[in-house]
């Protein structure tokens, strides 16, 4: 690609690409879903270059799909990603349909409730158990302990 040239042609399949590879298969939804990440990296990016702005439409994709997820699975935004990579992997892993995150109706509800089970669960902390005291053998020396 040339720098300072940008073509939406060269840019939005490779951010559909983006798009198949986190299990969705809607044409029309991908389609529709590239064009608007390409065209609001266009309003943050300044110069003219196809790589930055690709990298912009992708972050902005990857933004699109987290938010969606994370909405779909009932997670609150927080600081910590790890719920959300969990939820993430739990879907791919899956192989359901990733349009669903998208349709915001019954389907979506019942997706998180298959997906529910795939997620780790934490589990409670250690609980320290006494210990009966034993005695020590040196090889070395001869124990005082005994």
């Amino acid at each position: 690609m040339t720098e300072g040239i940008v073509k939406e042609d060269e840019l939005l399949p490779r951010i559909a690409d983006y798009w198949r590879a986190h299990g969705l298969s809607d044409e029309v939804l991908i389609q529709n879903l590239a064009s608007d990440c390409l065209h609001r990296a266009r309003r943050v990016v300044v110069r003219q270059d196809d790589e930055v702005l690709l990298r912009r439409a992708i972050e902005e994709a990857q933004r699109r799909f987290d938010h969606a997820l994370a909405s779909a699975m009932g997670l609150p935004p927080s600081n910590d990603p790890q719920p959300l990579a969990a939820a993430r992997a739990a879907l791919l892993l899956s192989g359901e349909d990733a349009d669903v995150l998208f349709r915001h109706d019954a389907a979506t509800r019942a997706l998180s409730e298959r997906l529910g089970p795939s997620l780790p669960v934490a589990t409670p902390p250690e609980a320290p158990l006494s210990m009966q005291p034993e005695s020590i053998d040196f090889w070395l020396f001869s124990s005082s302990e005994r």
